[in-house]
């Protein structure tokens, strides 16, 4: 299962982490995994002002979280949240804090 934790602090998201595996189907054909991927690496490559470790999985820390930054990581947490939705059992989302 992959896990998506977002960090909040005063209804902002001031950073998240996305781990694990989605184990939906074979490696190459698991659509959650590529979902996914392909989200937080697009969202990702778009923050500035972000601290960023992808040792295991992605963490991303926003110093401070800019106005951009807030509606990428909203966006963010949007469609994980709608992924998660239709594929439960692939993929969590959490809210902290």
């Amino acid at each position: 299962m992959i896990k998506a934790v977002f960090f909040v602090r005063k209804k902002e998201i001031i950073g998240f982490e996305i781990s694990g595996h989605a184990n939906y189907a074979a490696k190459g054909s698991d659509i959650v995994c590529a979902a996914v991927s392909a989200l937080s690496q697009a969202i990702t490559n778009g923050l500035t002002n972000a601290v960023l470790n992808d040792d295991d999985g992605i963490s991303v820390s926003l110093i401070p979280p800019t106005a951009a930054n807030k509606v990428l990581c909203k966006l963010l947490y949007d469609n994980l949240k709608q992924i998660s939705e239709q594929y439960p059992k692939n993929l969590k989302v959490k809210v902290y804090g």
